[in-house]
């Protein structure tokens, strides 16, 4: 990627198939992140199909993965939202505020005592 932030892109192209040559498919998530950057959502979204085809463990990292926002608005990356069954915001939220309340409700009383001003 910083080749082609450099304006040297078919630099950046040489990079990519040497490290598609030693890697193959097991680097699919990183391909289609670096494709994403470049700005290039066909390339990006077909990798990031065949990373779910293999189920990359990249694909973890999909929900929070800043180099993936180029593709958030994409039908296809959608698409690849909903088979992971990742939970929505909305589920992610109430979630962290289930797990707020639970842990100030149960805490022991000797805990809160101790907490204490």
């Amino acid at each position: 990627m910083i080749y082609d932030n450099l304006g040297r892109h078919a630099d950046a192209e040489a990079e990519l198939a040497k490290l598609k040559a030693a890697q193959g498919d097991s680097s699919a998530y990183q391909y289609a992140t670096i494709y994403a950057q470049w700005g290039n959502r066909a390339k990006a979204l077909e990798w990031l199909e065949t990373t779910l085809r293999l189920r990359d463990p990249g694909l973890v990292l999909l929900m929070t993965d800043p180099l993936m926002d180029p593709l958030r608005k994409e039908p296809r990356f959608q698409a690849i939202e909903r088979e992971l069954k990742f939970p929505s915001a909305q589920d992610r939220l109430r979630s962290v505020r289930i797990c707020a309340i639970r842990s100030i409700a149960f805490r022991p009383s000797s805990a809160v005592d101790r907490d204490a001003p």
